[in-house]
């Protein structure tokens, strides 16, 4: 037999083995090295060559030499980080929502929701596959058992990030491809936000206006539904954001609950910082609020800012312990109102809402404003958030009336 060269003394005699292909006896396990997209020497290692040979006694079952090679390659093709595609979503999503928060001052609700995702992702298979793995029939797998849970819109808005994830993967090479590009959901089954009647609402307002038991809540109900104010803008309105002369409300920030201390911050968006002009009724409300309003002890309620600045002389306060409230607050008084209503009139009650339904009522009715205005008012950085979320479509005998004026206008 002929001596064998330095260079197949080492192989064994009945495999042929390519390129970058190597036998170690010393671990007697087929090794590929290679070098990955930052140029880094890399090693993958088996006991079997082809996925056709055996593993060797008392060794555990791993994929073939050839077939990790095969998938480094496919992932060298594409310029992929090797270290990145193995990671798994959960970390991704994690990775994603750091570079966001650096990035972008988001609300402290707009985290919550994030976290809601993280959270749920946890709950499934899906979190925990590898990136560079995870294929269109698992991301379908996911949707298919999340239906079985959640509705339409908190499934969307988990769509919504775990697919931005998927981009911010592809722009870091982790992936070449979004397995959740064509993965979306159907809201329908969403109970949509519908806005209470003019006749209700101001039966409504004129119960609590005088009942004994409501009397205090009236005038902040009043504001909520006739400015489109956010629960949380209002709580955080302090003296010096209501412009009396001018007839105007400033909202530049809001008062959050976090964490049990109220929170001091900055509105939803850039666009929430904004100027309200005050109706008639609104002005004689905030006049008697104003004053109305009293400390205990003289002593005025002190909230500080994320960064530790310190506010005071908040407009609206608990009614017996003078402190400042959020919107949990507002959602009690609020609930105790159309409670009290309902026992009052238990033929024609209203239905039960939120403090949300308030700037929904106030968006559907304030639709004959230029678009740009009631843009402006609500605070939206989109006209078409304005209309095809907040604006209803007036009942059919309102219409008759408008249509009415129109053309005697034009008449």
């Amino acid at each position: 037999m002929a001596n064998k060269t330095a260079n197949d003394k080492n192989k064994p005699s009945r495999k042929k083995l390519r390129t970058n292909e190597f036998y170690n006896p010393k671990t007697k396990r087929y090794e590929y090295r290679y070098k990955d997209v930052f140029g880094k020497n890399r090693v993958v290692s088996s006991y079997r060559l082809e996925p056709t040979d055996q593993v060797p006694k008392g060794k555990k079952s791993d994929r073939s030499l050839r077939e990790k090679e095969a998938e480094i390659n496919s992932l060298l093709v594409n310029n992929i980080d090797i270290d990145g595609a193995k990671l798994t979503l959960l970390e991704v999503v994690e990775r994603y929502l750091e570079h966001l928060y650096n990035r972008k001052d988001l609300s402290h609700n707009t985290k919550i929701g994030y976290n809601v995702t993280v959270n749920t992702l946890k709950q499934y298979k899906l979190g925990y596959m590898e990136i560079g793995k995870i294929k269109p029939e698992h991301c379908e797998e996911w949707l298919s058992d999340m239906k079985k849970k959640y509705r339409g819109s908190s499934i969307q808005s988990q769509i919504s990030l775990i697919k931005r994830t998927f981009e911010y993967a592809i722009d870091y090479d982790y992936i070449a491809k979004n397995p959740f590009r064509r993965i979306t959901t159907d809201r329908s089954d969403s109970k949509p936000m519908e806005a209470i009647p003019v006749d209700e609402m101001n039966r409504f307002l004129d119960f609590c206006s005088i009942d004994s038991h409501s009397k205090h809540c009236y005038e902040m109900i009043y504001i909520l539904f006739w400015t489109g104010l956010r629960v949380s803008e209002l709580c955080g309105l302090t003296l010096d954001n209501i412009d009396m002369e001018n007839h105007l409300i400033k909202v530049e920030k809001q008062l959050q609950c976090i964490n049990h201390k109220h929170v001091v911050m900055k509105p939803k968006t850039s666009n929430g910082v904004r100027y309200i002009p005050m109706t008639d009724g609104v002005y004689n409300c905030f006049e008697a609020v104003l004053e109305n309003r009293y400390l205990k002890g003289d002593i005025e309620p002190v909230c500080y800012d994320e960064r530790g600045n310190s506010y005071e002389g908040f407009v609206f306060l608990a009614t017996r312990s003078r402190k400042t409230i959020v919107r949990a607050h507002v959602e009690e008084y609020l609930q105790n109102c159309i409670k009290r209503y309902n026992l009052a009139n238990p033929s024609s009650p209203i239905r039960k809402f939120e403090p949300h339904i308030c700037r929904h009522t106030f968006a559907t009715n304030m639709q004959g404003l230029p678009l740009k205005t009631l843009q402006s008012i609500l605070g939206h950085g989109n006209v078409r958030t304005t209309m095809n979320h907040y604006v209803d479509v007036r009942p059919t005998e309102s219409q008759l009336a408008e249509i009415n004026a129109v053309v005697n206008a034009i008449g």
